[in-house]
């Protein structure tokens, strides 16, 4: 399988080549064009249950599409999202990764998807009482408004609600609100001899809330 970002970056599209029966997951409505013989099939993002809990209580799509090559050729199918924005991958066999709502664009095979919970903090803030985990070994592409910008964090970082993007299970987050808006404290994992070990994140320059309040402020 291959993959290529392209129109970067503003308008990011990601172009994927299918080799004779590879498969990849992706967003409903990510779907720009496919070659006439790719299968299309609709079913649950994980299992049913799951998928259902997340949507209750997390706010992520409960079907995705699953995009299949079940000819000798390769064929070709070019997603995106529906806004302006960028994409990135992320390779799982770096380690397993936690996507916040909206985030996801499309996985491929290997990628085994869990509910990971996320806090009353989090339900309060907007974002919901559970996660999507992805783990296994194979790659997540993620789909972003603002630009992408991926960093490790070992000290307290503090960033506005909205900006924070995926990030490793055990990172902790905290979240509070200032004056109007809600901020998130993302701290290093502890490991068990109490020192601060470097976490993996992704975060993005832009939000939609902040076009909002700009667009408030010209009226």
């Amino acid at each position: 399988m291959l993959f290529k970002v392209r129109c970067r970056p503003a308008f990011a599209a990601l172009f994927v080549t299918l080799n004779p029966g590879e498969k990849i997951t992706v967003k409903i409505g990510s779907l720009i064009s496919m070659d006439g013989e790719v299968t299309v099939k609709t079913g649950f993002c994980g299992s049913w249950q799951s998928a259902l809990l997340r949507k209750c209580f997390g706010g992520t799509d409960i079907f995705v599409e699953f995009l299949i090559n079940e000819t000798t050729e390769p064929v070709t199918v070019v997603l995106s999202q529906t806004t302006t924005g960028d994409i990135d991958r992320i390779d799982l066999s770096q380690g397993s990764i936690c996507l916040q709502p909206g985030v996801f664009l499309a996985y491929t095979k290997g990628v085994k998807i869990e509910n990971r919970w996320a806090g009353f903090g989090s339900w309060l803030a907007g974002d919901g009482l559970f996660k999507t985990k992805f783990k296994g070994k194979g790659r997540v592409f993620i789909a972003t408004y603002g630009g992408i910008i991926k960093k490790t964090v070992y000290q307290d970082l503090v960033m506005t609600q909205g900006h924070l993007l995926a990030y490793h299970p055990k990172t902790l987050l905290t979240y509070h609100k200032e004056e109007e808006a809600i901020k998130i404290t993302v701290s290093g994992m502890k490991t068990k001899n109490k020192r601060t070990q470097g976490t993996l994140i992704y975060c993005q320059s832009r939000t939609f809330q902040g076009l909002i309040n700009y667009l408030r402020s010209l009226v």
